[in-house]
């Protein structure tokens, strides 16, 4: 199975389709799609800059401000989504998502898993390496502080960037601040608060999550070219509140429809997984 067709048509309302391809590799199967910088559709006004239950979390660095803590016991999973904790930011506080625990994406298929990592990796590391980069996904590559403009790039880079492989982080941060490429492994901001301004923005409660739905169906996970790293395809559709009264009439929703593809190679610690490329494809659509 090769790379997603791309997010299916909205059905109603103002859509941004935004592709962010990079080099994890072709696929098992070979289907690898042709690689580009972030592009909008024509209807579309400025770019948006796009895109654990993790067995080894992020250490933050110590002057970063924004800081992540365990989420309320009173938390549940509901609609697939779960709780990373809560994430403090300058728009206010609230609960970052992560896939709920009993979802199935955290387990794998063997039907998914191409035959030839288990020539180099043993089952735990597969299912390791699966598990990071499924949390990363959904946790910053669509939960992200930075969705929305809450923090910087600065605080997002101080929080997460020792997560990126040292050969890519001088690139990495550069274009992060660029929003191209690196700004597709998370993304940044929507088109409606590029269309609306600062009037359109997300609900910051910290006992609830910005997310009110999550599905997440793995499609493959596979051997990338630099024969090391382990990755992982979803295909991801969200929804987001979005605070009542503002945005286009009537509206309190943004839908999200995503193909999001992330590869990471084993690290010096135990558990331990770094980025080492990603492509993925956002459709943002007023719900």
């Amino acid at each position: 199975m090769g790379i997603s067709a791309g997010p299916r048509p909205a059905a109603a309302g103002l859509a941004l389709l935004v592709t962010v391809l990079a080099g994890c590799g072709t696929d098992p199967a070979n289907t690898d799609t042709s690689r580009s910088t972030a592009s909008s559709s024509p209807s579309a006004s400025p770019a948006v800059k796009s895109t654990e239950k993790a067995s080894v979390k992020a250490k933050p660095s110590p002057s970063a401000p924004p800081t992540t803590s365990p989420p309320p016991t009173s938390s549940a999973s509901q609609r697939g989504l779960g709780v990373k904790g809560n994430v403090e930011t300058a728009h206010g506080t609230y609960l970052q998502v992560s896939p709920a625990e009993d979802d199935p994406a955290w387990t794998l298929d063997p039907a998914v898993v191409e035959p030839k990592l288990l020539s180099l990796y043993s089952q735990a590391q597969i299912e390791e390496a699966h598990r990071n980069n499924l949390a990363f996904m959904v946790e910053e590559g669509l939960d992200s502080p930075l969705n929305g403009g809450a923090w910087t790039p600065e605080e997002w880079w101080a929080a997460n960037g020792q997560r990126i492989a040292p050969e890519l982080q001088g690139m990495a941060q550069q274009s992060l601040n660029d929003g191209s490429p690196f700004g597709g492994v998370v993304m940044q901001s929507t088109f409606h608060q590029e269309r609306y301004g600062d009037s359109y923005r997300y609900v910051y409660e910290p006992d609830r999550s910005r997310f009110t739905k999550l599905d997440i169906e793995v499609l493959e996970v596979w051997l990338a070219d630099d024969n090391k790293s382990i990755v992982t395809e979803i295909s991801a559709s969200a929804e987001m509140e979005v605070a009542p009264g503002v945005g286009e009439p009537g509206t309190n929703t943004q839908v999200i429809e995503a193909s999001m593809t992330l590869c990471s190679r084993p690290g010096q610690d135990a558990g331990e997984w770094l980025i080492t490329d990603w492509r993925n494809k956002f459709q943002v659509t007023a719900g």
